[in-house]
């Protein structure tokens, strides 16, 4: 049989646990160091055999770098030693690396034995390598070892692991005489592939056989099994096992079953009887209260486990980062990772991407991705992800072209955030070229990409396009009709709108908060009041929405722009909730625009409550003064703004040239080419001035 293809072997690995057993770990490693080394039938000398043993110890403890360094200095390498490197590379997350050991091992002329061919096939499944499996599985029935039910049993895991379930059930239907490990591996793959009428078959066949399923069994249909059933194997465990103790192996199996069934209490009643409490244990329970939606109290388990002497482990620290939204917290588990040697392990640095990018903490999070060895996919979407969500769209845009460049493929959120940020930016050229990427990679099928795609087009003026985005979708979801109606609102194409809007509705699909929103944006822009109002009292009477306050703020700014200030005082009246900022500012600019003065004052002075740090409430507030000539109180206003050191944010403007965002704002003089800029600017009025149809105009160039 032809080697696999080697690949480079790394030296310095991140720690990471093995998803095999650990009775098989222990059979691999303990079982070939007892026993007596051989290579091709050749006796191995005392100091390969103590060689051996020193670096299986140090596999065993972690220090992967060092049976590495030791396992290179070796002059003879028997399998005991490739099968113990081989192991360990698995059990700390590298299984590629020790994909690539075992091509060595055959290219050097070393034999592999059974436990070789178990190390290698549980690589292969922990990195769903089909072929590379089927290249081992082929090699062990060569060798002779398919027979052997421990190798049946780790193809069967190889191949369900790999989504070749057909592969699995024929290895298993070839075995002689399947042992209760061997019906357990095939209970466990039908599980995984969502086939649990099968393997509830193979269960009861396995008792017709005489077989007697243990706790691993019976843990295994617990992740797939309906609730009923579950509580039966629950009752199982205690009668016919003899665990009225419950082990924590089970009892964890337990915990999690009852939790995704939204049994809180009866999840909660077994950790609480377990007198011994692992670290799988306690993640399991706060996994529980995650799921419930309570993370202070997952939080505290975390304190809990801590108090107890149970040592984080990676699970652990991922989990916990995963419900923490404070910053001084967050810093902490980060010191505790340092502390427990786990922060090159890559769930914790991605679970730790996560939490500053979710505490807007976004420089961290830069430094955070720079100091990971192997950013994986996971890293990269999370980075690009938070960098949208906290408003950094062209860092988004330019982290996925990194991702890109480093042989990443960009997967759907990737797009999905940075097609979105490309719209906050208008930046239509590169929003286009990350859509033909995104048909390259085939990844423009995906619903979220989608959606994320006719929000750009829209957000960039070309409804068009967006409405082309739109139709190709062979499903749509609430999501994909509100994008295309919000699109059309805001371009100020109501008719369009609401024809989107009555489609959407005789299509089925249930309109949400923010359809309604879009509706009424649309109605506010087209000046269509009375249209407006019927589908707010719609959203209320026919929907049983609860208006937000931008669902209020939205109707008040269409009655004020109508002038219907008596209306508009009244809704505000009748809000069910205190109005806030929002809705005092949209009030004050709709006065700004009719030249209310009283219920401007009135808007202003309870804006002035809320906030005295708006920049916006002073502005419109001196312009209303001044259209009215009360010169004074606006020189007032300007006085009270400059007393509370408000500083209004200046507007800016921006052009893309070659995926180059251009940013300009009033009189700015920091652009590189800002002399010629101004030259040209210059020239343009002069050659506007000449124009006998224009009356002559200043513009101030400094």
């Amino acid at each position: 049989m032809a080697a696999l293809p080697p690949t480079p072997r790394p030296r310095v690995l991140a720690a990471a646990p093995c998803h095999v057993p650990s009775r098989r770990r222990r059979r691999v490693c303990d079982g070939l160091c007892s026993a007596v080394a051989a290579d091709n039938g050749c006796a191995e000398s005392p100091d390969v055999v103590l060689e051996c043993k020193r670096l299986n110890r140090l596999v065993k403890s972690g220090r992967l770098a060092d049976a590495l360094d030791l396992f290179d200095r070796m002059p003879r390498k028997n399998v005991v030693a490739w099968t113990s490197v081989m192991s360990g590379c698995t059990r700390n997350g590298r299984p590629e690396a020790a994909l690539a050991m075992f091509a060595d091992m055959v290219e050097s002329g070393v034999a592999p034995n059974d436990f070789a061919c178990n190390a290698a096939l549980v690589a292969c499944a922990d990195l769903g390598a089909l072929r590379a499996g089927e290249q081992v599985h082929s090699l062990a029935v060569r060798a002779g070892f398919a027979g052997d039910a421990w190798i049946g049993s780790c193809l069967i895991e190889m191949y369900s692991r790999c989504g070749s379930l057909p592969a699995a059930k024929e290895v298993f239907d070839r075995m002689d005489s399947p042992d209760v490990v061997g019906y357990t591996s095939l209970i466990s793959a039908f599980c995984r592939n969502g086939e649990f009428e099968l393997a509830a078959e193979a269960l009861i066949q396995m008792m017709k056989q005489g077989l007697k399923p243990n706790e691993h069994t019976m843990t295994t249909i617990l992740t797939a099994c309906p609730r009923v059933l579950g509580q039966q194997i629950h009752g199982y465990l205690i009668k016919k096992i003899g665990l009225r103790s419950q082990s924590v192996y089970s009892s964890t199996a337990l915990i999690d079953f009852y939790s995704r069934n939204g049994e809180f209490k009866l999840a909660k009643a077994v950790f609480d009887s377990l007198h011994c409490k692992n670290v799988v244990s306690w993640c399991s329970m706060m996994q529980l209260y995650i799921r419930d939606g309570r993370l202070e109290e997952a939080l505290q388990v975390f304190g809990d486990m801590i108090s107890e002497g149970v040592d984080p482990n990676e699970f652990a620290l991922s989990i916990v980062l995963g419900a923490c939204g404070s910053i001084g917290l967050g810093r902490q588990l980060h010191c505790s990772a340092i502390k427990h040697d786990l922060i090159t392990d890559i769930r914790v640095s991605n679970a730790l991407l996560s939490m500053y990018g979710r505490t807007g903490l976004v420089e961290e999070l830069e430094a955070m991705l720079n100091k990971i060895e192997n950013p994986d996919l996971v890293s990269w979407t999370t980075a690009i992800s938070a960098n949208f969500q906290n408003g950094f769209g062209e860092k988004a845009i330019a982290l996925l072209c990194q991702m890109h460049s480093e042989g990443f493929t960009p997967n759907d959120y990737a797009f999905s955030s940075v097609l979105s940020s490309c719209a906050d930016v208008a930046s239509l050229d590169q929003g286009m070229q990350f859509h033909c990427l995104a048909l390259k990679l085939g990844c423009d099928s995906e619903i979220c990409t989608r959606n994320a795609l006719i929000n750009m087009y829209s957000k960039c003026g070309q409804m068009g396009s967006a409405r082309l985005a739109f139709d190709v979708m062979h499903t749509h979801d609430v999501t994909s009709w509100n994008s295309l109606i919000h699109g059309y609102a805001q371009h100020g194409d109501a008719n369009k709108a609401l024809e989107v809007f009555s489609k959407m509705r005789s299509n089925g699909v249930k309109p949400d908060d923010s359809t309604f929103l879009g509706v009424l944006m649309g109605c506010n822009h087209s000046g269509m009041v009375e249209e407006g109002e019927l589908f707010f009292r719609l959203m209320i009477d026919q929907y049983s929405f609860t208006p937000a306050p931008s669902h209020y703020a939205c109707m008040i700014d269409m009655l004020g722009r109508n002038g219907r200030f008596d209306e508009a005082l009244r809704m505000i009246n009748d809000m069910p909730f205190e109005p806030d900022a929002l809705i005092w500012k949209t009030l004050l600019a709709s006065c700004k625009l009719h030249r209310n003065l009283d219920i401007g004052k009135l808007a202003a002075d309870r804006l002035m409550e809320l906030s005295d740090r708006d920049s916006a409430s002073y502005v419109l507030m001196s312009n209303i003064y001044a259209m009215h000539g009360e010169w004074e109180d606006a020189r007032k206003v300007r006085r009270r703004m400059d007393e509370t050191g408000v500083k209004k944010d200046a507007g800016c403007s921006w052009i893309e040239i070659n995926n180059e965002v251009h940013t300009f704002a009033s009189r700015d003089m920091s652009h590189p080419n800002s002399d010629s800029i101004y030259q040209m600017l210059g020239e343009l009025v002069a050659v506007m001035q000449d124009f006998d149809e224009l009356e002559p105009f200043d513009v101030h160039i400094c």
